[in-house]
């Protein structure tokens, strides 16, 4: 049907998206022929088309979308390259929205991009003041923000700027504490809670098994001693001690495995160590 419809490309688009929103892989081999079909017709669906599709070439669509100036599917698909940084600059340069970049910056988690993001701002005074104005909202290293801002450069309302900056980080901190506070009243809740049912009764009747053998450890001909976990199993003594001496068996065992592993590797290395030293002699003697 693709191929009929190659010379009506509003129709192929069309029954492209009808295909792709039915499932993302049926007509895979048209993505890059869709990538086109959106900068055309609808480029508002380009970038949700972008991020559910892997079968487009990334260098294609990034030069089709620096055409068409699509900047917010540039962002996407250089971050997606790993070209964070050129990302980035497509945010300030082309975009300029602070918000964004922030948001970008915290989302990459690159100390590096902070410095190019503190950079770049500090180059334009309204990008500049527009990030003071942000970062108290945001996990941003402030201090070193402002000490980077020239003396020089007039900022408006630079002085309430920092103000409204250190009263916002002042409340995330307080934040903060009021989790931590939080979490360690959970904590100390929980392992009190731990600790009584660790002191609980286990209650052992003459329905209880043994979790080793199976057998009943109540009401048995031959009555033994019994161990009972902290998680209510119960064991005969006798098989739990088979069972402990076959664990301490099996331990030395996968020992011994090691250690003759470990033994031939290093005979192998040494072996190999000699015939490269045998083979440098020869070829000095040669």
């Amino acid at each position: 049907v693709a191929e009929q419809l190659e010379d009506t490309p509003k129709l192929l688009h069309r029954f492209l998206h009808t295909l792709f929103e039915k499932d993302p892989h049926l007509g895979a081999e048209y993505h890059n022929k869709q990538v086109e079909l959106y900068a055309l017709y609808e480029p508002v669906l380009l970038l949700n088309f972008l991020r559910s599709s892997n079968f487009y070439d990334l260098e294609e669509a990034l030069k089709l979308c620096k055409t068409r100036k699509l900047y917010n599917e540039m962002v996407f698909i250089l971050n997606r390259m790993g070209s964070a940084s050129d990302a980035l600059m497509i945010i300030i340069y082309k975009l300029q929205d602070v918000k964004r970049a922030i948001e970008f910056v915290e989302s990459s988690n690159d100390d590096e991009l902070w410095e190019v993001l503190i950079k770049h701002s500090l180059e334009s005074k309204l990008f500049l003041s527009d990030l003071l104005g942000h970062v108290g909202d945001h996990y941003v290293d402030s201090l070193k923000l402002v000490t980077q801002i020239p003396e020089e450069k007039e900022i408006p309302n630079l002085k309430q700027k920092i103000i409204n900056i250190f009263t916002d980080q002042q409340l995330q901190i307080s934040v903060q504490e009021g989790c931590v506070g939080i979490l360690e009243s959970d904590c100390i809740k929980l392992h009190s809670s731990l600790v009584r049912k660790s002191r609980g009764a286990i209650p052992v009747d003459t329905f209880t098994q043994c979790c080793l053998c199976g057998r009943y450890v109540v009401g048995t001909l031959s009555p033994e001693a019994i161990y009972v976990y902290t998680d209510g199993r119960v064991a005969h003594r006798s098989c739990f001690r088979k069972s402990e001496a076959s664990k301490a068996i099996e331990r030395k065992a996968q020992e011994e495995a090691a250690a003759k592993t470990a033994a031939l590797e290093a005979e192998a290395e040494d072996r190999s160590r000699r015939e490269e030293r045998r083979r440098r002699i020869g070829n000095a003697n040669y």
